[in-house]
């Protein structure tokens, strides 16, 4: 039984792995005009749709997800962090900025809204000092975290995205670095502002912050802006090309989608991320929505029931639903329902309830997952068929039959003893008569 229980829990992960590293339906024709690509429904986790999404392609300031992360785990927000020359020192001018300088003193929280707001570079590279002690050794924690959260195909070389050839990630592993930052509701937070003042410090007037983010925001322009789009950054180098990590809610579906390596048009001067992005998003509210596999309560298998005259067997039935997120052309009549008894044959009592088995659900070859069997109804035990029964199990057991075989052989030799006895008592009759007469 304790084997049987492991190969179940082993066979039980296994399927949700399958189920959640697989799409949730092939994406047909559509694609999107960059170079890697990944939408996934975050609930569930489940995949809509990939596009070189284990390419290996430069993150630029998408990298800075990754270092707020680490700031969060790190600080508390309230902790005021000074500017120092060391932090400032290797930062590309023409690189994106919110103009630190040595000498300055500023919040946690405020250095994160400059950083994930307006992206700026050394608002990155002063938190990594002050979290790591030195630049450097904040990076190798940042290396450190992306390959405890699974990530494969990331490696970092800075906390700001500037470009370098062996500082690089891929669509998937931003997508499970996203799924982490998001876990941090103030990080979600900052991540979906808009506008944000940064108040006066000791060595600067404040600071009026704009996202960089279209999909959120119009105050640059308007033509990017998406209603349903909650954040999350921008990134931008020549190498890299313009990318784009946004979620969005819609009808119930909450998506994460990463796009890398766009261009930019040249007729309309579109920047393709934004375009893309929101491309992305509508194929997945489109065409696909959460649908229930299996429900509650469901009948599966009867399974035979022995030691009752009441019933010769019980329904199994789901003890819970699956629900998933499906394309919208999904067909219930094409799931597949594969159970797995504990047992073929159950002895009574059957308690209403009782667990019998599981049941693998898939559909269009993909698993969604396993659940529970259990009985529908109650079977009561006959007590004549259960006493019956024991006495046969008994009779049949060795002792048993010793037992009972001295029992006939003690039987046999009392018949006998007693048939020679009446014989010698008829005799003496007999023998008493003949003197008589």
């Amino acid at each position: 039984m304790k084997n049987l229980k492991k190969y179940f829990t082993f066979f039980y992960i296994l399927l949700i792995l399958v189920s959640l590293a697989a799409p949730a339906a092939a994406a047909g024709d559509f694609s999107v005009e960059c170079r890697s690509a990944i939408l996934v429904d975050v609930n569930t986790g489940q995949v809509i749709f990939e596009q070189n999404a284990d390419a290996r392609q430069y993150p630029a300031s998408l990298t800075k997800i990754m270092t707020a992360l680490i700031v969060m785990d790190s600080c508390s927000l309230s902790e005021t962090v000074t500017v120092t020359r060391t932090a400032l020192a290797g930062l590309d001018e023409a690189g994106s900025s919110v103009g630190l300088r040595e000498g300055e003193i500023m919040s946690v929280e405020n250095l994160l809204y400059c950083m994930l707001v307006s992206s700026g570079n050394d608002a990155a590279s002063v938190l990594a000092e002050h979290v790591g002690g030195t630049v450097e050794a904040f990076v190798v924690r940042m290396n450190e975290r992306a390959a405890a959260l699974g990530c494969t195909g990331t490696r970092y070389q800075n906390p700001h995205g500037l470009h370098s050839e062996d500082h690089y990630t891929t669509a998937r592993d931003l997508y499970i670095i996203t799924r982490a930052f998001l876990a941090v509701p103030k990080l979600t937070e900052i991540a979906n502002t808009v506008s944000y003042v940064v108040p006066a410090t000791n060595k600067s007037d404040q600071r009026i912050l704009n996202t960089t983010n279209y999909l959120i925001s119009g105050v640059s322009t308007s033509r990017y802006i998406y209603t349903y789009a909650r954040g999350i950054k921008t990134g931008t180098t020549t190498p890299a090309g313009y990318c784009l990590i946004s979620s969005a809610e819609k009808n119930g579906l909450y998506l994460v989608g990463v796009i890398l390596g766009c261009g930019r048009r040249e007729d309309t001067g579109e920047i393709m991320s934004f375009v893309e992005m929101k491309r992305m998003f509508e194929y997945g509210f489109n065409n696909f929505s959460y649908k229930t596999l299996v429900v509650r309560d469901q009948p599966v298998v009867e399974v035979t029931v022995e030691m009752s005259q009441e019933a010769d067997s019980v329904v199994a039935v789901t003890q819970s639903e699956i629900t998933s997120l499906l394309d919208n052309d999904f067909d219930k009549s094409k799931v597949v329902l594969t159970p797995w008894l504990y047992s073929e044959t159950l002895s009574a009592p059957v308690i209403k309830g009782q667990l019998l088995g599981e049941v693998d659900v898939s559909y269009n070859g993909v698993s969604y997952g396993r659940v529970k069997l259990v009985a529908l109804t109650g079977v009561e035990r006959s007590n004549f068929l259960y006493s019956m029964d024991k006495l046969n199990e008994m009779l049949h057991q060795p002792r048993y039959l010793i037992i009972a075989g001295a029992v006939v052989l003690a039987i046999v030799i009392y018949i006998v003893v007693l048939i020679l006895v009446r014989r010698r008592k008829r005799l003496r009759k007999l023998k008493k008569g003949r003197y008589v007469l």
